[in-house]
């Protein structure tokens, strides 16, 4: 059964740590620039605290097993970022995250992700989530619930 807690911003490097190891496809195919893992994981909370600035971001932890699997991160609305450790990348466990997250967000949400990124935005869509939008300047792919 997956478990999410809320938690502060500090325990957030850690759990997108998690989410990143050993997903070299995701440093090389999915993030914008080729990066390696320490990159990526910098980069990743460079943009959430980007975005803390002007927006008032929720963090959480997903548990599976009484185990730190991974984290998503919300505001009004939104899922902004997220991440799942590819030891735990399952259908019934990616099918109990999205659960939790659509009771934190509610029935009707929005995600936002790089168009690059298109194994997140296919997930999302397995999920349920349709595209509605896309900036071409920005290259940002925009899903509804």
């Amino acid at each position: 059964m997956i478990t999410i807690k809320k938690i502060s911003k500090s325990e957030l490097p850690k759990l997108v740590a998690i989410s990143y190891e050993k997903d070299e496809e995701l440093f090389d195919k999915y993030h914008i620039g080729k990066m390696d893992f320490p990159s990526a994981v910098l980069s990743t909370l460079d943009l959430i605290h980007e975005a803390s600035q002007e927006l008032k971001l929720s963090y959480y932890k997903v548990i599976y097993q009484k185990q730190s699997i991974g984290y998503f991160v919300t505001f009004d609305g939104y899922l902004y970022s997220f991440g799942i450790s590819m030891k735990y990348r399952k259908r019934e466990i990616l099918i109990g995250w999205f659960d939790c997250i659509k009771k934190v967000l509610g029935k009707n949400f929005r995600a936002m992700l790089y168009d690059n990124n298109t194994r997140a935005i296919k997930h999302l869509e397995k999920q349920g989530m349709q595209i509605i939008d896309f900036d071409e300047e920005t290259k940002i792919v925009t899903l509804q619930k």
